[in-house]
C-alpha cells in the first residue's frame, strides 16, 4: 500500500533558515497539519552545523569560518559539527506515531537510512549500513566536540569503508519526528578540517582522518555529481523503498510564517548559537547523533 507524503526541493539558503524550514515542518507535524516530508535542501553561503549541545569554541574555528564568508548555526538535532558545502542535504519529518519512525530511536534512524540507501542505489552507488563495533559518541549521550564525518555511527551509510551520508534525529514528545543529515556531492577534507579544528589546533590530523574516512558521491562514482541530479534520485528510490508516492510540494503560508520567526528569533541570533542549552525545554524529547 502506497503513501502520499510532501516532497519539498528548495533552492540554496543560508544557514538560518535551512534550520529553522526544518524546525517549522516538525512543528506542523506535530500539530497534525502536514503529512510526512522529504525535503532536500543546499546551503547559500556555506555553512557549519553545531550539533544541539556541543560548544562552540570547542567545535568550530569562528575565525577560519569569518575569513572565508562561511555561516554558523546550531541545530535543533544533536551529534557532531558539520560543514555544509557541495552536497545534498535531506530532511524527513514524521508525524506522531508514523511506523517510519519505529518504537525507538535506533529503529527509526534505520528505516530512514534504509530509504536513503536505495536513493543512492538508484545513482549507481552500492552503500551500506554502518555497523561499528563500540558505540559512537553520539549515541546515548552527545558528542562535545569532533567533526561528523571522521566516523561512521550505527545504521550512518558508507561506500568503501567511507561514509557518505551523517544523520541527526530528534523525537519530540509527542512523538513527532525529524532526521536530517549531509550527503556530500564532493568532500574537501583540508577545507572541512581548517573550519572545524577551533583555533586551527589539530587541523592537520583532523585532515588526515577525514581524507581516510569520508566520502561523497563523486568519488564514488568516479566522476562530477550535481545536485540536480542526485536530489531526483535520492527522491525516487526512498519512495521506492517506503512505498511512498510524492505529492511535489512547497512550504505553506503557515509553515513559511513559522519559519520566517524562528529564523528571526532562534536560528540567527549568537543567543542561540553561541550559548550551549543546558538541555532540552520540552521533556521528554529524545535525540540521536551520528554526523
Amino acid at each position: 500500500m502506497t503513501e502520499r507524503w510532501r516532497l519539498i526541493i528548495d533552492p540554496p539558503d543560508g544557514a538560518a533558515w535551512n534550520m529553522a524550514v526544518d524546525e517549522a515542518l516538525l512543528r506542523a507535524a506535530e500539530r497534525g497539519t502536514s503529512e510526512p516530508v522529504l525535503r532536500l535542501y543546499r546551503w547559500e553561503p556555506a555553512a557549519v552545523s553545531l550539533g544541539y549541545f556541543q560548544e562552540w569554541g570547542r567545535a568550530v574555528n569562528e575565525a577560519a569560518c569569518r575569513e572565508a564568508g562561511i555561516d554558523i548555526v546550531r541545530r535543533p538535532t544533536g551529534g557532531r559539527a558539520v560543514f555544509h558545502h557541495r552536497e545534498v542535504t535531506y530532511s524527513v519529518v514524521l508525524p506522531p506515531g508514523h511506523p517510519m519512525g519505529g518504537q525507538t530511536v535506533m529503529e527509526g534512524y534505520r528505516r530512514i537510512s534504509e530509504a536513503l540507501q536505495a536513493g543512492l542505489a538508484r545513482l549507481g552507488i552500492a552503500a551500506v549500513l554502518a555497523r561499528p563495533a563500540a558505540s559512537p559518541a553520539g549515541e546515548g549521550r552527545e558528542a562535545l566536540a569532533g567533526a561528523c564525518f571522521d566516523s561512521a555511527s550505527r545504521y550512518e551509510l558508507e561506500w568503501n569503508g567511507r561514509k557518505v551520508v551523517g544523520s541527526a534525529q530528534l523525537r519530540r514528545a509527542s512523538g513527532a519526528v525529524l532526521q536530517h543529515g549531509s550527503i556530500p556531492l564532493e568532500f574537501d577534507a583540508e577545507l572541512t578540517a581548517r573550519v572545524l579544528a577551533p583555533g586551527g589546533r589539530g587541523a592537520r590530523f583532523l585532515a588526515l582522518i577525514l581524507a581516510e574516512r569520508a566520502g561523497s558521491l563523486s568519488q564514488a562514482l568516479g566522476r562530477p555529481v550535481e545536485f540536480d541530479e542526485a536530489a531526483p534520485a535520492i527522491a525516487e528510490g526512498f519512495a521506492a523503498a517506503a512505498g511512498v508516492v510524492w505529492d511535489r510540494g512547497f512550504l505553506t503560508e503557515e509553515e513559511r510564517r513559522v519559519a520566517s520567526q524562528l529564523a528571526a528569533s532562534r536560528y540567527a541570533t549568537d543567543e542561540w548559537n553561541r550559548i550551549r542549552p543546558a538541555g532540552r525545554t520540552d521533556r521528554g524529547e529524545a535525540g540521536r547523533g551520528g554526523g
